[in-house]
């Protein structure tokens, strides 16, 4: 925000350097001693996910609960604050009338006394339901001087709603609303008329924005920094536009779905480019990215990624080009708008990437080469779903467009229960159904093409069956349970769709396979959130090998062709399920974790069990309770509760699997949840801490039941999340968990070369090297031999000495060592 790099001058302090000795970075001619004085305005808005958890309580409080926050620039609150509301989410207009907050007095006033991630929202719709400044500040405690400036952006909103679209607006307050931050589409939703339109009037006015640079001191010397920011409340700009740099965008804010790992995307796009002798300019808005760092680019413009903004900068720099296909699915949102304002895009056509886009269009291009995906149809009525369901068979994923989130529903019953409880379906907000597929296996390739040939691709298997979320699933790379044809049949499928798409650049494909029969589940023409761990694992850099492509560079494909790994990398997820109070800790097909983290192992199991102790996991000592919903998954864990019993562990379990286990042979406790006898609550085993892992396999039931019911699974999985005991959820985690467990004495692990990635080749020997053994000829030999192996010598390089001690290099010596090491030698020898 400051523009005053505090770890870097923190750094230099440590080293012992003074302060009035450090350079200021932005000027290059100050020192660091100094306070920052800004001619700019900073506004910070987190970003909640709050809507993708069951049960989550919104409320705001001392306890942390965003994933990502964003930052604007700008010269006044006004234009700043707007800015950084369309920063958090796309959909955003800014401060503005909005259906976010119902305008009744009862939901404003409960959301500004008991305020949750939407509280900006009913602010505006407070103001315009006649409100005053002073009525919000008692509601709220928020500091009048920040209401006077939040109505004065509901007055201008009025304003512009009194022209019609076949009005002209003024030019005066056209300028105006665009100082006080209100973007073109905003403009266009109030005035009745679309976004082209008014940047059309826009710049028929002259009304452009001016491009500023940040300032530490406030002009009091001359900055020469490469941070940039956009205002229209400025008379000139601050720099000269002559480099014709090449545009990379950036992820924008952390959310689940999209994090860091595109933001390493973009990063390694833009070295390569500077490593190539490109110009570059990098656009983001979030503070913690690398990218954001401004001697990662030649430019780097702190600014919001929407279709005006980029256009603005694109125009202004004369950019040689942009490309979108490392910053997630933002960029691609604008992709085919971009393309139409004559916007060079470099990779995959905008056009092509709307054919994997477009669900209609992309089904087709399946059926067209010949490859297989789920059945599936769009409806807006609950009579044809209900037909289509029963046409295709249960269970299906329901995805509606508004409302709710994913889910997967197993009967005609849940169907209804679920269309009437979570989503709105109607002609507006139609309901894509799709046939799911159970205990299909679900894969994911990582892949790059040029013209549409492929030139690098990485399959990936999930250990949890498909209808965990990509995202939540644990990721196992090379594959080590996919059968050859299998393989086969995606990389062929991969190559036909590449083709079909005509791809340049990088694009992901989500498979399923079931009896080695794949299908496809969708198809992203871009950068994956796998793309950083798959480069890690195999060595190659996927990001690198795209951005060549992209701009025309020589680039080998599949460099690593004929290598075989010696290890498996696994990538597993980081939840924060512990900061979400009430949220139910179990996955599904939508999103929810925060992070990931990855471990390399000599196999899956030794892989799986260091990247579990990575996200914090504690390894169970005594006591796992294990409470198991389906009979099918009964059956499926016998094996691995014989495992635990084997390896010593005390086994607790709710009643109905209790009973299924002893039936078994297995000895196990049983534990009740519901008025349980003294010493057998599960309540108070988990509250006291008795139990150091609960493993809870849920039914999957949820729709069956009334949305207030509060199961005893969901009851028990909460406790165990707030009293910090280890949880799994997953019938498939918990498998490879106690095998990995049986398998590996923690306390026994040592640091291997593959626990570990070093910029040079290394070589692991079997032993300690001489380099200059002067040995004797004859029997001396071997017991000079014998002598360097009990030392930890496994290679001499052996020369013979003569009558003086010293080295003899004739050809008869050399020949006598030689025929004295045959069959006399403990060590190698050269």
């Amino acid at each position: 925000a400051t523009g005053y790099p505090l770890a870097f001058v923190a750094a230099k302090l440590g080293l012992g350097i003074p302060l009035n000795e450090i350079r200021n970075s932005v000027t290059r001619e100050t020192t660091a001693c100094f306070e920052p004085s800004l001619d700019y305005v900073v506004v910070k808005i987190p970003r909640w996910d709050l809507k993708k958890f069951d049960r989550v309580s919104k409320n705001l409080s001392s306890a942390m609960k965003s994933v990502g926050e964003v930052m604007a620039i700008g010269r006044t609150f006004e234009e700043t604050m707007q800015e950084a509301i369309r920063s958090v989410d796309t959909s955003f207009d800014g401060f503005s009338r909005n259906s976010y907050v119902p305008e009744t007095k009862e939901a404003i006033e409960e959301e500004l006394t008991k305020p949750t991630d939407l509280r900006v929202f009913a602010i505006a719709n407070a103001f315009h339901m006649g409100y005053t400044v002073e009525e919000i500040h008692l509601l709220t405690a928020i500091d009048r001087w920040f209401l006077c400036k939040l109505r004065g952006l509901v007055e201008t909103e009025r304003r512009l709603q009194t022209f019609a679209a076949d009005q002209p607006i003024p030019r005066d307050l056209l300028c105006y609303a665009k100082q006080q931050g209100f973007s073109d589409s905003g403009i266009a939703h109030f005035t009745k008329r679309n976004e082209m339109q008014v940047r059309n009037t826009r710049t028929g006015y002259g009304i452009t924005p001016f491009v500023k640079q940040i300032d530490t001191v406030a002009a009091e010397f001359p900055a020469h920094t490469n941070y940039l920011y956009i205002t229209y409340n400025a008379s000139e700009h601050d720099v000269q536009f002559v480099d014709n740099g090449v545009m990379v965008l950036g992820s924008g804010v952390y959310r689940i779905g999209s994090s860091v790992e595109f933001d390493w995307c973009a990063v390694r796009a833009i070295r390569t480019l500077r490593e190539n002798q490109f110009k570059t300019i990098m656009v983001n808005y979030n503070p913690e990215t690398v990218s954001t760092d401004y001697d990662e680019a030649d430019r780097l413009y702190f600014s919001n990624i929407t279709l005006e903004r980029i256009m603005d900068i694109y125009e202004a720099e004369t950019s040689a080009g942009v490309i979108i296909s490392m910053g997630g699915q933002a960029p691609n949102n604008i992709a085919l708008g971009l393309h139409r304002n004559k916007v060079k895009i470099f990779g995959t056509s905008p056009e092509n990437i709307d054919g994997a886009e477009n669900r209609y269009k992309f089904s087709r291009m399946l059926d067209q080469i010949g490859v297989d995906q789920p059945q599936w149809r769009e409806l807006t009525q609950y009579e044809d779903a209900e037909t289509f369901c029963d046409e295709v068979g249960y269970p299906v994923l329901v995805r509606p467009s508004y409302g709710g989130a994913m889910n997967v529903v197993s009967t005609a019953t849940d169907l209804k229960t679920y269309l009437n409880q979570a989503a709105t379906m109607s002609r507006d907000h139609p309901v894509v159904i799709t046939k799911f597929i159970e205990e299909a296996k679900e894969i994911d390739v990582d892949a790059v093409a040029l013209d549409g040939k492929l030139i690098m691709h990485c399959v990936s298997e999930h250990v949890e069956n498909a209808g965990v979320h990509s995202g939540d699933a644990t990721l196992v790379q090379p594959p080590q349970d996919l059968d050859p044809v299998t393989v086969k049949k995606i990389g062929d499928a991969t190559a036909a769709i590449g083709q079909a798409l005509r791809v340049t650049g990088p694009f992901n494909i989500q498979f399923m396979d079931k009896n080695n029969e794949i299908k496809v589940i969708e198809c992203n023409v871009r950068a994956a959130r796998s793309f950083p761990f798959v480069s890690k694992v195999t060595g190659v850099d996927l990001i690198e090998m795209a951005t060549k492509a992209m701009l025309g560079l020589p680039v080998v494909p599949y460099p690593n062709r004929g290598q075989r790994l010696n290890y498996v990398g696994v990538k597993v997820p980081q939840f924060s399920f512990s900061r979400l109070q009430g949220a139910d800790p179990i996955l599904g097909v939508e999103m929810a974790s925060t992070g990931e983290v990855a471990a390399f192992g000599r196999d899956k199991y030794d892989a799986y069990l260091k990247a579990m102790l990575a996200t914090g996991f504690c390894l169970p000592k005594k006591n796992i309770l294990l409470s198991i919903g389906s009979y099918k998954e009964k059956v499926e864990m016998m094996p691995s509760v014989r495992r635990m019993a084997e390896s010593g562990f005390k086994l607790f379990a709710t009643p109905g699997p209790a009973d299924f286990i002893q039936e078994h042979g297995v000895n196990v406790t049983a534990l009740e949840a519901d008025k349980a006898r003294e010493g057998y609550s599960l309540e108070e085993y988990l509250s006291s801490n008795k139990i150091d892992l609960y493993i809870n396999l849920p039914s999957k039931n949820s729709f069956r039941r009334p949305a207030t019911y509060v199961s005893n699974g969901y009851r028990s999985r909460r406790m165990a999340i707030d009293f910090s005991v280890p949880l799994i959820t997953n019938v498939k985690c918990a498998k490879m968990f106690i095998e990995a467990m049986a398998r590996f004495v923690v306390d026994k692990w040592e640091i291997e070369s593959v626990d570990y990635i070093t910029s040079h080749r290394t070589t692991v020997l079997p032993g300690l090297v001489n380099i200059t053994a002067l040995l004797p000829t004859g029997e001396g030999f071997e017991q000079a031999t014998r002598a360097a192996i009990c030392g930890g010598f496994t290679m001499l390089g052996v020369s013979a000495h003569g009558v003086d001690a010293f080295a003899t290099t004739s050809d008869q010596s050399v020949a006598k060592v030689k025929s004295a090491g045959r069959g006399n030698a403990h060590t190698d020898y050269v």
